[in-house]
């Protein structure tokens, strides 16, 4: 398991932090000034930092936490952390998809959103509201361009064409909910489009050339309108071009009558709820 010390990317520290309770550490990656998203309380800042940091603490150290660094894509001015985080739930251990995303100004982060889903943690979904504005113009390698054409259009055939022959898809609640070649792809998003395509807002891209990550809004599925909820995909370009994986981090459920489950209080991150 990865240590604070052996990852050596700011962002990439900022799990195994959280879980040493490292109050010095933490304010030191953000010079001091910390920012965070966290998918359970919004905004997180200034005076509110340190007794997050003392809640979320505790929370993790009770459910024997541990984190599992998987990869960073990062550039000069942004940075995305890909991890799995390990919780004990009612003595099974859930093993959490968590992807933090930081910008970055003089190798200090200046703020950071954290992205994964409640589902694995409430046993239901929750709606997140947008952590960032729109940005229209934002250009997508051309790859990810493509996906997202028909990603809109509810193309299954087409979209399943953007990826290698043995491309893989990871869903947000985790390793369960993979799908590895044409075939599974096909399955997969010929039920993810049955009631049509998913529409999202473009948001922020950090891109290293051979992997990308959008953080997105995603606002309609088919014919509904969606509350705009915040997520981030990362996509892994092979060598020919073509998708080698996509992994997912976001909390939305399928279109339904019923409303959103709303974020529960809690002072601390990654907290387990009990039913």
């Amino acid at each position: 398991m990865p240590t604070a010390s052996s990852v050596t990317h700011p962002v990439s520290r900022y799990v195994p932090l959280l879980i040493e309770g490292d109050l010095g550490g933490l304010l030191e990656l953000f010079g001091n000034a910390p920012r965070v998203n966290d998918p359970r309380l919004g905004w997180i800042e200034g005076s509110e930092f340190e007794p997050f940091v003392a809640a979320s603490f505790d929370g993790l150290a009770e459910r024997q936490a541990r984190v599992e660094h998987l990869t960073t894509t990062s550039t000069a001015l942004g940075a995305v952390e890909e991890c799995v985080l390990s919780l004990v739930r009612r003595g099974e251990t859930v093993r959490l998809p968590v992807a933090v995303a930081a910008v970055i100004a003089s190798d200090v982060l200046t703020s950071i959103h954290v992205y994964h889903s409640m589902l694995p943690l409430m046993g239901a979904h929750a709606v997140r509201p947008p952590v960032l504005a729109p940005h229209p113009g934002l250009r997508l390698p051309s790859v990810v361009e493509r996906y997202h054409e028909m990603l809109a259009a509810g193309d299954a055939q087409g979209i399943v064409g953007q990826f290698e022959a043995d491309g893989l898809l990871r869903e947000p609640t985790g390793e369960r909910q993979m799908h590895h070649g044409s075939g599974e792809l096909m399955r997969f998003f010929g039920a993810l489009f049955a009631i049509g395509g998913i529409s999202v807002e473009r948001c922020s891209l950090t891109d290293d050339g051979s992997s990308c990550a959008l953080e997105y809004n995603l606002t309609a599925w088919g014919g509904a309108l969606l509350p705009h909820q915040a997520g981030i995909a990362v996509y892994q370009r092979a060598h020919t071009g073509l998708l080698a994986a996509v992994r997912l981090y976001d909390d939305v459920a399928r279109p339904s009558p019923s409303p959103g489950l709303g974020p529960h209080g809690t002072s601390g991150a990654f907290e387990l709820v009990e039913a």
